[in-house]
């Protein structure tokens, strides 16, 4: 093959497919790219390295029937697969155009020659006298697209000659047993995880995806919406590792701490939360490297605040909903009444500073006097 990116290309995107690769293949490829160059000279999103295994994935696309080729993946195109997908649906309705409507230019007709042939003056006998080693040759054109339009006759030609040959090669006979397959051709359906459109593994999580997560160990809702906001402020941290190292190490981290007697007294329960957490990810994160991630996460949300509540809940037993905040917070809800939030933000004036002789102050007070009175008796 001359050109050893056309090599590599095909390699990538047919790689079960041994070398050499026939030579109908290479050529078309060759006149795909050039015409590529033509018709879209600037691919979008840095993608103009990925060129020639677009073009060579169409390519093993045409002749996938022809030439009993295997399935073209996408995997090793050196692009972003959404790109790669546009890309391929642009050179399907602009390159490959021309190729599907032949203009009405003439071709030069290859006369075969004959031994009771007088020649003539003006024909070319230099080739009939050497002999081509593939039989028969296309007649060489300057531009691609007559080059292609040069390739889709003789499929044509040998698409007719396959069938008769088929057709005999179909007849049954001693000489040639007919295996009845118990199943259907392998086509795999679109959209399917089995496809190289849709990966089979996600780095990414959305909000979803981790709340879901989080339900499959049984996490407090209370806890979860703490951790979820957690999670959006450290994600970018993990974007070009896994964003699911980061899931697994929050989860064990809020896991040891709800369940610490199961996880202290129990054998083998910490080893089989790691199961868990490996058997339940979808980014395909290896064992070893998820146990030492959680590590890791676990030593850097010591300091978040629902680790510390977790901690004083369920470790050390001094939780208290009662804080400062929420403290002022029933107080104020005494004192005016429950949706004073709502009255507030419309603009009235109406305040605990000015707010004297009402049902609720009335209430608020007489609860006052007597939570004090009952710590001065004691």
């Amino acid at each position: 093959m001359s050109n050893p990116q056309s090599k590599q290309s095909l390699k990538d995107v047919l790689p079960t497919l041994a070398e050499p690769y026939p030579a109908q293949l290479v050529l078309t490829l060759e006149s795909l790219h050039l015409m590529s160059l033509q018709k879209n000279p600037v691919l979008p999103n840095k993608s103009e390295i990925a060129r020639y295994h677009i073009c060579a994935y169409l390519t093993a696309e045409r002749y996938q029937q022809q030439l009993k080729l295997p399935l073209p993946s996408l995997n090793k195109i050196p692009a972003q697969p959404k790109v790669v997908n546009k890309i391929l649906d642009d050179f399907r309705a602009n390159v490959l155009n021309g190729f599907k409507s032949p203009t009405n230019s003439p071709r030069k007709s290859m006369a075969s020659p004959s031994p009771f042939n007088t020649p003539t003056k003006g024909s070319n006998n230099k080739l009939n006298l050497s002999p081509s080693k593939n039989g028969p040759s296309t007649p060489r054109v300057s531009s691609p697209l007559k080059r292609l339009q040069a390739l889709r006759d003789e499929d044509g030609a040998i698409g007719k000659k396959s069938k008769s040959n088929n057709a005999l090669s179909d007849a049954a006979s001693p000489f040639n047993p007919k295996n009845n397959p118990k199943t259907p051709t392998k086509q795999s359906a679109p959209g399917t995880p089995g496809t190289p459109s849709t990966p089979r593994y996600q780095r990414h999580i959305t909000i979803s995806d981790f709340i879901s997560f989080a339900n499959n160990f049984y996490i407090p809702s209370n806890v979860t919406p703490q951790m979820v906001e957690c999670f959006l402020d450290q994600k970018h941290k993990f974007t070009k590792k896994n964003e699911w190292l980061l899931a697994c190490g929050m989860i064990h981290a809020a896991y040891v701490r709800i369940n610490h007697k199961l996880i202290n007294y129990t054998m083998g329960a910490k080893k089989k939360l790691e199961d868990q957490l490996f058997q339940y990810q979808k980014g395909g994160l290896m064992k070893d490297n998820m146990k030492t991630w959680i590590n890791i996460i676990e030593e850097a949300v010591k300091v978040e605040p629902w680790v510390i509540d977790l901690d004083k809940k369920f470790i050390d037993g001094t939780w208290s909903s009662l804080t400062q905040d929420n403290i002022q917070t029933l107080e104020i809800t005494a004192k005016l009444g429950k949706g004073w939030e709502i009255v507030e933000k419309f603009g009235s004036m109406v305040t605990p500073d000015t707010m004297f002789d009402s049902n609720t102050q009335n209430t608020y007070y007489s609860t006052w006097t007597s939570k004090v009175l009952s710590e001065l008796d004691s």
